[in-house]
């Protein structure tokens, strides 16, 4: 059985590439149809959601208004208890009638309030300014209308009810107060369709209101008027599973539909079906010569690879057939690629690199020792910006957003010098400064709650030691022995000076708190698991910089905890002087 060439190989390669790649897209095109379909009338069904919520709020903040006001205002209540030339009924009639323009300021959708005295046959209203007084008075006429044809306690009084008046629509609810009297609302449709109109003007689409009786309400552009009289829309606005239709009205047109939860009315939405597909059915006919496009560049793509890339490897295997047979004076042809002069370059070269490959194993040991420093010390990162993360989120939730910026510049500080992996060695001094940028990032969050104080003996600022070997400590401060005693805030302690049994040889970092301190088995736990080979699951901040030291100052490194006096914790890390210079001081800080 023959062997497949690298020739063929490329060209099945190619194949497996663009033929699929080809079937999607033009799937893709044809699905791309359906999924705007789908989105615009998710998008859409959003869009009226949310208005029609705002409108069921509208209605549900007036109805609430017309319960509460029957049953707990007197003047109401009391307009059919006295004798109409009362004085009393005077005063009821005054009062309602005020409380329901001082009302109307309160809830601007309601073009007018009213009340209705079933004894003395008075409705009183209290209209907003834009309505006029034409139509104030054939709104006191329906309403007179109404509440004359009406029967106490019919259905009529307990739910929003569609009242036409002229052409336009309103939504109309009386509420009976139980002493022969009521109270009411009246809501124009078009004035409550106000932000849609935008919609409508921009003769992308149409949005209206549709009764479930059948009737559009509101918001109908007049080119609409016919065609959308012969549709009923009633079997769409019944499909509520279904998240959108096609009504064809001349032209094809998308239809979302959303009802109301009060009232017996829905929201409708029109979008041309055109103005969707902007582009895709062009864009489709283009998917269609995409096969004839891929043929002709498989043809150019054969030529390019047997010019640049068969014929050189051809080259390449003679050659080598050649050496194998002895020919130690086959070389290779000049080509004008980079990767095969590469290739001849090393092929003819071969046997006097080989003589210069003796690796040298100390340099190896030095070179893998610093990439396990740096790995170590970038350990630290995802630690501390986890809890930094946390600090902004707490002071976002009670919105310190002065103490946020603050906060956010000790961490910008903190950050630049912790990512800082490049560098080995820092002072003293530097590494302080960190540490002050740590701390005042957690007394931003506990402002009353802590307090810290960091000394340096004189002459020990410039001593150089590994990036982040003091923080962790003070870290695990405000991780471990945070507590807050009565009147006391919790205290952290750092202290640099020399040793005193070995003042030119080592210095002494205690770090020390007044907080919960460490019980006997906790301090077993903790010397036995700083000096272990792997880190284990616990104290990988301890085991780490301890680890870090050895490597750095190429001897061992102590670390002491003890519980202080009169509580709290204290942990002494003892490091030898003298290590090499410092490497870029604080200019990044």
């Amino acid at each position: 059985m023959r062997q497949a060439t690298l020739r063929s190989r490329l060209i099945m390669g190619f194949g497996f590439v663009t033929v699929p790649l080809v079937v999607l897209l033009l799937c893709n095109n044809l699905y791309a149809t359906k999924v705007v379909h789908t989105q615009v009338a998710l998008t859409n069904q959003n869009l009226l959601t949310m208005y029609m919520n705002d409108m069921d709020k509208v209605l549900e903040e007036l109805e609430n208004y017309l319960y509460k006001t029957a049953e707990q205002d007197q003047s109401l209540i009391s307009l059919s208890q006295y004798g109409q030339e009362s004085w009393e009924y005077y005063l009821a009639k005054t009062q309602t009638v005020n409380a329901l323009y001082l009302n109307t300021n309160y809830y601007s959708a309601a073009d007018v309030l009213f009340a209705y005295s079933t004894k003395y046959d008075d409705l009183f209203l209290a209209q907003q300014q834009s309505v006029s007084y034409e139509d104030k008075q054939l709104i006191q006429d329906k309403l007179y209308q109404l509440v004359r044809e009406q029967h106490a306690g019919s259905a009529f009084y307990s739910s929003w009810n569609i009242v036409k008046l002229n052409d336009r629509y309103a939504l109309v609810m009386i509420v009976d107060t139980g002493y022969q009297s009521f109270i009411g609302a009246w809501v124009d449709l078009d004035r409550l369709m106000m932000p849609l109109h935008l919609l409508n003007n921009d003769q992308r689409g149409e949005a209206l209101l549709f009764s479930d009786a059948g009737d559009i309400m509101a918001g109908v552009n007049s080119e609409f008027v016919d065609r959308l009289e012969a549709t009923d829309f009633r079997n769409y606005v019944k499909q509520d599973s279904q998240s959108y239709h096609i009504v064809n009205l001349e032209k094809p047109y998308l239809l979302v539909v959303q009802r109301s939860k009060l009232a017996a009315m829905s929201l409708l939405m029109l979008l041309p079906e055109s103005s969707l597909l902007e582009g895709l059915p062009v864009f489709r006919k283009l998917t269609y010569a995409v096969p004839l496009l891929a043929a002709g560049i498989l043809v150019f793509y054969l030529i390019f690879v047997q010019k640049s890339l068969v014929k050189p490897i051809h080259s390449l295997i003679q050659g080598m057939r050649r050496i194998r047979a002895g020919d130690l004076s086959a070389r290779l042809d000049e080509n004008k690629l980079t990767e095969f002069i590469v290739i001849n370059e090393t092929f003819n070269g071969m046997a006097k690199q080989i003589e210069h490959l003796k690796i040298d194993i100390y340099e190896e040991q030095i070179r893998t020792q610093k990439a396990e420093l740096k790995h170590l010390q970038a350990q630290i990162h995802p630690h501390f910006f986890m809890n930094s993360l946390n600090i902004v989120y707490h002071l976002a939730q009670i919105k310190e957003y002065d103490l946020i910026q603050n906060m956010s510049l000790h961490l910008v500080r903190y950050f630049r010098y912790s990512t800082r992996t490049q560098i080995t060695t820092i002072t003293i001094k530097d590494e302080l400064e960190h540490v002050y940028n740590y701390l005042s990032i957690q007394k931003l969050r506990f402002p009353e709650s802590l307090i810290f104080d960091i000394d340096v003996e004189p002459g020990l600022e410039s001593v150089g030691v590994p990036p982040l070997i003091v923080q962790p400590l003070a870290e695990n401060c405000v991780i471990h022995g945070f507590s807050v005693q009565s009147g006391e805030p919790f205290a952290i302690r750092i202290r640099v000076t020399r040793d005193p049994e070995a003042p030119d040889q080592y210095l002494l970092v205690e770090v020390a708190d007044n907080g919960k301190g460490f019980t006997p088995d906790k301090l077993a736990e903790l010397e036995a698991r700083v000096y272990a080979t792997e880190p284990g699951e616990g104290s990988i901040g301890l085991w780490n910089i301890v680890r870090r030291g050895r490597l750095y100052f190429k001897s061992e490194i102590q670390m002491t905890f003890a519980n202080a006096l009169p509580r709290g914790a204290s942990v002494v890390l003892r490091l030898p002087q003298g290590a090499a210079e410092p490497e870029g001081g604080n200019a990044d800080v």
